[in-house]
């Protein structure tokens, strides 16, 4: 045995018998499959189902998810818009008909012929952009949805082709979840996240296992990979592993959107050529190699496979449905005047968006009464579409600027759902980041003295969130579908600005009941209830 294999060896003989003879499990005894309400560890397996060259791939497609049937597992499969036409034209509804017994998601109309999402969005502005992706993808949205008869629950950028644009139509066509796995936004911890509103099981590094089944070789590599990520997250109390393939690759040694669209060419429909095919006998290998391997993170105990819809379940936003005291209106008012990013509140986190809303609202519904009860759950505003500066840099306004100022937020709030680009206070702007640090101030000062300072001098915000989006570079973006050197700062500043609303996803312990507030100025219920119901 290896020095690895010694060091992550827990005294589970079926992995050592793994490391001995790791092509024989077929003739292993597997413990039944834990419930996802006892499980520590999950496992999301998802499939790109994007090769709409050859219709000997729709043959992978239906066994990727035939196998998965026969094992009792779950997986979650991503369609292309053009695949799914391929396979309607190609008459394929037993291969349709497999795929829909599992959870479809989306995965763009044309995938990798270009323009691809990122190089079409590149230099549009916000709302440029979302108007754009919005033309270009529902179409192929529609005809995943109209062909296996059900909402595709997810979606996934092709390739490392992200954009922070697509979000408002995804969340209009009700998708919850955001499956795939590149750099571009995440958090430190490697696990789900919430960003602009979509769960995210995205960016979750050394817990997302890519399946190799090409040899031997590969197969145990995939296996070692993924029994280290299951000890970690054992060792920490649980979490998600994200485990992919593309179906594709059972059949061909190379993607065919390489041959055909590598380098950023868009090679014309009746020039297009397929990758080397593999052997019979590689084929033969790289499905029992899946098989085997499904068997094989069957054997781990504590352990549940879920689908992308599942998993939007167990980490249902607990926040949107909850109250918050005085006391915790209190805290996070002093949290935003150091940092501006989420926040613990309980046993819910709120992002900064999040926490930005409910101050406003303390003040606006709350701040003259003090018969009033907690304060129901937020909305989620999205982030500012601008970058701002406050001019001047250092200004002091009246109670009264302050308070005409706020009640316009409140107002813009309401009807757009977004944190402004600014805020003006008579005649000068504010940037949301110096705004809201200003406000917790004058939260803070009004639930302990019972009335708003006066002057009041605005902060500077110290808006640390965006440290969650990457830094623009041609590394982020290292696709070979991409010309050389493509990078994209536009994208990545919007990416930032974005970031207002990411925080961390928790595990949901079960239902939780409506909060009321009679001090309510709108009504929150009807809203949540909505999303949730798009978000199915």
């Amino acid at each position: 045995m290896s020095g690895i294999d010694a060091a992550e060896n827990n005294g589970n003989m079926r992995l050592q018998k793994l490391n001995n003879s790791p092509l024989d499990l077929r003739n292993e005894t597997f413990p039944s499959q834990q419930t996802a309400e006892q499980a520590k560890v999950y496992v999301l397996i998802w499939f790109d189902v994007e090769d709409y060259y050859s219709p000997e791939s729709d043959d992978a497609d239906m066994k990727a998810a035939e196998l998965a049937s026969s094992l009792g597992v779950p997986v979650t499969l991503k369609v292309v818009g053009e695949k799914a036409r391929a396979l309607e034209r190609h008459g394929r509804r037993d291969a349709i008909a497999a795929l829909s017994r599992h959870d479809i998601g989306y995965h763009s109309d044309w995938h990798s012929r270009p323009p691809t999402i990122a190089a079409y969005l590149r230099n549009m502005s916000w709302e440029e952009g979302v108007r754009e992706f919005e033309r270009r993808e529902t179409q192929g949205f529609k005809d995943v949805q109209r062909i296996f008869g059900k909402d595709p629950i997810c979606f996934g950028q092709p390739g490392f082709s992200w954009a922070p644009q697509s979000y408002p139509a995804l969340k209009k066509w009700g998708i919850g979840v955001y499956l795939d796995e590149a750099l571009h936004v995440g958090l430190p911890d490697e696990q789900p996240f919430w960003y602009q509103g979509m769960l995210h099981i995205f960016n979750l590094r050394r817990n997302t296992i890519k399946m190799e089944f090409g040899s031997a070789g590969d197969f145990r590599q995939t296996c070692r990979l993924f029994r280290s990520a299951y000890h970690r997250l054992k060792e920490r109390g649980g979490g998600v592993i994200s485990v992919f393939y593309h179906p594709q690759e059972f059949l061909y040694r190379d993607f065919q959107d390489v041959v055909n669209f590598g380098g950023g060419i868009n090679t014309p429909p009746e020039a297009w050529q397929q990758a080397e095919r593999r052997t019979p006998q590689e084929i033969r290998s790289g499905y029992e190699h899946y098989k085997n391997f499904i068997q094989f993170m069957q054997s781990h105990e504590q352990l549940s496979f879920i689908s992308a819809g599942r998993a939007l379940q167990l980490y249902a936003d607990r926040a949107l449905r909850r109250s918050f005291s005085r006391d915790e209106v209190l805290e996070l008012a002093r949290g935003v005047q150091s940092a501006i990013t989420f926040q613990a509140a309980g046993q819910v986190y709120l992002s900064a968006s999040e926490i930005f809303y409910l101050l406003a609202k303390w003040m606006v519904t709350h701040s003259n009464d003090s018969r009033c009860g907690p304060l129901t759950g937020p909305r989620t505003p999205s982030g500012p579409t601008r970058p701002a500066q406050t001019e001047p840099a250092e200004m002091t306004v009246s109670r009264a600027e302050f308070e005409r100022a706020l009640r316009d937020v409140w107002s813009f709030l309401e009807e757009s759902q977004q944190i402004p680009n600014a805020i003006w206070i008579d005649t000068r702007h504010v940037s949301p980041a110096d705004f809201l640090a200003t406000l917790g101030e004058v939260v803070e000062h009004q639930i302990k003295n019972g009335a708003q300072p006066h002057p009041i001098s605005v902060r500077e915000g110290n808006f640390t969130a965006a440290q969650y989006a990457a830094q623009d570079s041609p590394a982020l973006w290292a696709w070979p579908i991409f010309p050389e050197g493509f990078h994209a700062p536009n994208l990545m500043q919007l990416a930032q600005l974005q970031t207002w609303t990411i925080k961390p996803a928790k595990l949901s312990p079960g239902p939780v009941p409506w909060p009321t507030d009679e001090c309510e100025e709108t009504e929150i219920k009807e809203e949540v209830s909505g999303v949730r119901e798009t978000a199915r």
